[in-house]
């Protein structure tokens, strides 16, 4: 009965649309005039690209700054995809994600070269033609996606249902569609291409989809005994989940090569024994050696607790700048630098610190126990071995302090005509310079100074000096990489951008170089 109630139904229908219409008297019609469609763009607004680990990366940016992270310079190798079925632009999402942990710190350099395969001992070799100051990357990030396995498992149900097939059918179908992704990463040293032991990241991605109706799916990130779950959009599959995974992957290797908590950044919970372990292996790797005095000496100073140098070396300057973190911290006085004190300056709040800082004491060769008064301007010499260079020629220039105090050197590059730091970089990170102790540059420091560029007549090298490190509060124009162009045309601009946060006498000395193509 049903059936003919719906076919009779069908048929009215179908008769009704056969029906001709009546023909009905129209008026002419106006001239159409066509006109051209006003531009517009699309009705959809641009979307940015907001992962699980978006707030981790700023996280980063945030504790390197806060750590006083400076000079660190890293290279991509071209990341290929061992499945060689995904074709995703994994070099390209890691770029991305070092870009947005850096924006504030600029605490890593990260130098890129073309999309080709080549080697790393290639990639060194044009890295350091490029550069002006023949300087290469201190490390190298290698990485490839190892796995990748679809449709690990398939569940799929469905039901159908029809009505005289020729009229009228449904079905309903579900599937579940679980794959797996693995990204392994590591860091090495390019100078001697040695893997940085520690310094690698494993994880692996199980992406489930379910293709009931329009619906995300799910992925979980499986990193040891940790697991980090977030959704994927439907039209989005596994790149997204791999761009999470590369964006976790940066972290952590990050973190664990600067020797920095990274984990609370991803909301792990430090009494996690994993994060337990790392830092302990971190502190073995330190302990009886001046690496780890060198450490606490420049967390010391960067907290401002510790006016000396960062040299390994401990001093009562140090004791009694360590003594005072320990009450900041509510462990008493009086301990060794164990391992409970390594975890306070790890995962505490900084306390606040003294008045003054303790202060290593300022001694001048010959003069035992003599010290310049608070604010008193450093005297400061920049000499350069001769005042007329061929153009290529290398230079070489000794700077010398009056008083113990920090140097910052600066040279104008002889290709752009910017102005790039040279001192403190990579190769010497202490900016403490005792007095009348000449600094050579470049010395044996890994870099090169060359006088002259095309067309380049003069050069101008000058070094600033203040009573204390300023580095940390120097505003962002001045925070760019050593041998990297900061944002500030002149040295007189950067005596006055020192002069800003240095609550002293800022000292400037210069020399300017003669270049002649003989």
């Amino acid at each position: 009965m049903i059936a003919s109630k719906f076919i009779a139904t069908a048929v009215a229908i179908a008769m009704a649309n056969c029906v001709a219409p009546q023909a009905r008297a129209t008026a002419p019609s106006a001239p159409v005039i066509q006109t051209q469609p006003v531009p517009a763009g699309p009705k959809a607004l641009p979307q940015r690209n907001v992962t699980r680990f978006s707030d981790g990366l700023r996280c980063m940016d945030d504790m390197m700054y806060r750590f006083g992270v400076r000079d660190v310079s890293m290279m991509i190798e071209e990341m290929q995809d061992q499945s060689r079925r995904l074709g995703a632009g994994t070099r390209d999402m890691m770029v991305s994600a070092i870009a947005d942990m850096t924006r504030r710190s600029r605490g890593v350099r990260l130098v890129t070269f073309g999309s080709d395969n080549q080697n790393v001992v290639q990639l060194l070799s044009i890295a350091q033609r490029l550069n002006d100051f023949k300087v290469v990357p201190q490390y190298d990030i290698r990485g490839s996606i190892t796995q990748f396995d679809e449709d690990v498992t398939r569940k799929q149900a469905s039901l159908g249902v029809s009505l005289l097939p020729s009229l009228f059918g449904a079905r309903v179908s579900s599937a579940k569609d679980v794959s797996v992704l693995g990204f392994d990463a590591s860091v090495v040293s390019t100078g001697d291409l040695a893997l940085v032991p520690g310094a690698s990241s494993k994880n692996t991605v199980v992406v489930t989809r379910d293709d009931k109706g329009v619906g995300d799916g799910q992925a979980q990130i499986h990193n040891g005994n940790l697991s980090f779950s977030f959704d994927v959009a439907h039209n989005e599959g596994v790149a997204q989940a791999l761009r999470n995974m590369i964006e976790l992957s940066t972290i952590e290797l990050t973190g664990k090569l600067l020797r920095l908590p990274y984990w609370g950044c991803l909301n792990i919970n430090v009494a996690d024994p994993e994060v337990q372990r790392e830092m302990e292996d971190w502190f073995l790797s330190m302990q009886g050696t001046p690496e780890l005095t060198r450490f606490v000496q420049d967390q010391l100073r960067n907290r401002k607790f510790y006016d000396g140098p960062a040299d390994g070396v401990s001093n009562a300057a140090t004791a009694d700048a360590l003594a005072a973190y320990r009450r900041g911290v509510v462990m008493g006085d009086a301990g060794e630098l164990d391992f409970e004190l390594f975890k306070a300056f790890l995962l505490r709040p900084i306390p606040k610190a003294p008045e003054k800082p303790f202060t290593a004491e300022k001694t001048t060769p010959g003069q035992p126990g003599t010290a310049g008064a608070p604010g008193k301007e450093i005297k400061l010499s920049v000499r350069v071995a001769k005042t007329r260079y061929r153009k290529g020629e290398p230079i070489e220039l000794t700077v010398s302090t009056s008083l113990p105090g920090y140097v910052y050197c600066y040279v104008q590059s002889p290709t752009t005509g910017k102005i790039q730091r040279i001192f403190p970089n990579r190769f010497m990170r202490d900016p403490r310079l005792e007095a009348n102790t000449p600094l050579l540059l470049p010395g044996a420091q890994g870099f090169k100074m060359l006088a002259g560029g095309e067309d380049v007549k003069q050069q101008v090298v000058g070094c600033l000096a203040t009573e204390r490190e300023v580095y940390n509060d120097l505003p962002p124009a001045l925070r760019w990489g050593d041998f990297e162009d900061i944002r500030l045309g002149t040295f007189d601009d950067i005596r006055d951008a020192f002069a800003l946060v240095a609550k002293g006498p800022v000292s400037l000395e210069g020399a300017l170089i003669d270049v002649s193509d003989k």
